[in-house]
């Protein structure tokens, strides 16, 4: 009988938390990897793995020969879209039950949004198949703070991050994670899109609050201007299509202000989602 789970992206922000709580778990279930590095580091601990990557057909539907149910993200990517239509059709051909799809929360307004068009019409290429699923849209994720300002709240005591005032749900992805655990292992929640956020509406002036609490120091946000941002990205090496999507979105943030928190996290888990003084609690130290 088909009862395993397999993860697609479990090395990621979300895919990794996910994998602890399966490891804790007595569920079957398998994570695919691209290289001897990432299989090596994940047996280290135990974990179950299978070789493959995405546009590996013949690796792909030999993967989920023996699969109920599958968790499926992958990095930004122009051709996101049509690997993950791809994955789907074999799914559907291979007899997978169910997808929980890892989507994003522009998708549900994502035109002039390159990255969040492809998670649209993914989702909806997911919902009109003949699999159960479930598709998250996490908003933004908390772990981005420390990926990308960590340096500059040692060495400089301050952070700088286009967005201003503006409110946003930030969500801790080992909160996505375990809102992704509970969907794959109940069928309670199939069939919908979920949208996941943290607990509170915050600007990154709160973010700086928090950390300055957490580290016992003081913590400066710096609101950067539009073309601040857009240089800065650029200065990094991002490509075009990601800025373009970054900063279009980042745009329509500002003008809108504020942006309400959903119940679905707490409908899901039962729990209240981290919130950013728990998030910079658990993570200064490692700064």
């Amino acid at each position: 009988m088909k009862n395993e789970i397999l993860v697609i992206g479990g090395t990621g922000n979300t895919g990794a938390p996910l994998v602890d709580l399966l490891q804790e778990s007595d569920q079957s279930y398998r994570v695919l990897v691209r290289n001897d590095q990432s299989e090596a580091r994940l047996a280290a601990r135990g974990i179950p793995t299978l070789r493959g990557a995405l546009g590996d057909w013949p690796g792909i539907e030999a993967a989920l020969a023996d699969v109920d149910t599958l968790f499926l993200v992958s990095s930004p990517a122009p051709e996101m879209l049509e690997l993950h239509k791809r994955v789907i059709d074999l799914a559907v051909s291979t007899g997978v039950r169910k997808i929980v799809r890892l989507s994003a929360e522009p998708a549900r307004a994502s035109k002039g949004m390159a990255l969040y068009e492809q998670h649209a019409e993914a989702d909806e290429y997911l919902m009109a198949s003949s699999i159960a699923y479930v598709i998250l849209r996490p908003h933004y994720f908390m772990q981005n703070i420390p990926q990308m300002h960590a340096a500059f709240m040692q060495d400089q005591k301050m952070f700088a991050q286009y967005l201003g005032e503006t409110r946003i749900p930030m969500v801790d992805t080992r909160d996505i994670a375990l809102a992704a655990y509970l969907c794959l292992t109940s069928d309670d929640f199939n069939n919908r899109i979920h949208y996941i956020t943290g607990p509170d509406t915050i600007s990154f002036y709160d973010v700086a609050t928090s950390f300055s609490k957490a580290l016992d120091q003081q913590i400066s946000y710096v609101s950067l201007s539009y073309e601040d941002q857009k240089a800065g990205l650029s200065a990094a090496g991002l490509p075009d299509w990601t800025i373009d999507t970054v900063m279009t979105l980042f745009k329509r943030w500002v003008d809108v202000g504020e942006h309400p928190v959903s119940p679905d996290f707490e409908q899901i888990t039962g729990v209240k989602a981290i919130s950013i003084d728990q998030f910079a609690a658990d993570f200064a130290p490692s700064m």
